[in-house]
């Protein structure tokens, strides 16, 4: 088995919701305002689906009457496919939506071609590797004038702070967190990416939207952070063990103040993160 540190926080889908508070659905949410009204008929893809976020939010705003729609939650992580499926047995979920999920990696679709009416891939394109390959599954799997949303994350105050407790306790010599690269990934990384999987630059649009993410223990979410963005391409080492505390504690130290950074009434940590959200037409 893989080393892990002592102190690491095991995974639990629910530290993903405490990681992200509501800043994910906030944008979602500003993103469904950007495509027409689901029908009945849609076939929904939720593509590399974290913890279930847009298809908790897509079924939070199904008009009434209800309508007839299915969605397949898919991502390579078959613990977030878990997770996923747990939040939708726990809800109240509507019997008119069909729901399935599968562990898929998004450069490995196994749907066949024209299935999906829309298809989300929300703040994933980042981490995705070959986001080229990406699009084009995207792109195979929708339907003829089949909508695809796909977000990032074009500003997030926290990456710095993670990145510094990366250089502080392991040195700059090596790589960086699988999850925290050096370079950020722009609107117009995500426009060629999408290019590239085949939509026409002139069926793109791109929307920015801000979100506030707000952390009541700071220490509490530094500790997960690290836990969950900390861990390099070769795993975690015993000079992480060693340093636990010391990189926890400097990404405290590196959120009390900064760009995007404030304190609200209640004293809590609130960082401004800024998403970029495209539409594109097949």
């Amino acid at each position: 088995m893989a080393f892990q540190p002592k102190q690491i926080t095991q995974y639990e889908a629910s530290h993903l919701a405490e990681l992200q508070g509501d800043v994910s659905e906030t944008a979602i949410q500003y993103s469904l305002g950007l495509v027409p009204p689901f029908k009945t008929g849609d076939v929904i893809h939720d593509n590399a689906c974290g913890s279930g976020a847009v298809t908790e939010t897509i079924i939070a705003n199904l008009p009434t009457p209800p309508i007839s729609i299915s969605i397949d939650a898919t991502d390579v992580n078959a613990q977030f496919v878990a997770g996923c499926q747990a939040m939708v047995e726990k809800s109240t979920f509507p019997a008119n939506v069909k729901f399935s999920t599968a562990a898929m990696s998004a450069q490995e679709l196994t749907f066949p071609d024209n299935r999906f009416t829309q298809s989300f891939t929300s703040f994933a394109f980042h981490c995705l590797g070959d986001h080229d390959t990406a699009a084009k599954q995207i792109y195979r799997t929708l339907k003829p004038g089949g909508i695809a949303i796909a977000s990032i994350w074009i500003d997030m105050p926290h990456v710095d702070a993670l990145q510094h407790a990366h250089w502080r306790t392991r040195g700059k010599d090596g790589p960086m967190p699988v999850l925290l690269p050096m370079e950020g990934f722009l609107e117009k990384d995500l426009r060629k990416a999408l290019e590239a999987g085949g939509f026409e630059a002139s069926k793109i649009t791109c929307s920015e939207k801000d979100c506030y993410l707000k952390i009541p223990d700071l220490k509490r979410w530094a500790q997960l952070a690290w836990s969950y963005l900390g861990t390099l391409p070769t795993g975690w080492s015993q000079n992480d063990e060693d340093k636990w505390d010391e990189a926890v504690n400097d990404i405290v130290e590196q959120l009390e103040s900064g760009n995007g950074i404030s304190k609200n009434e209640k004293g809590e940590t609130v960082l401004k993160m800024v998403a970029c959200i495209a539409v594109a037409t097949k």
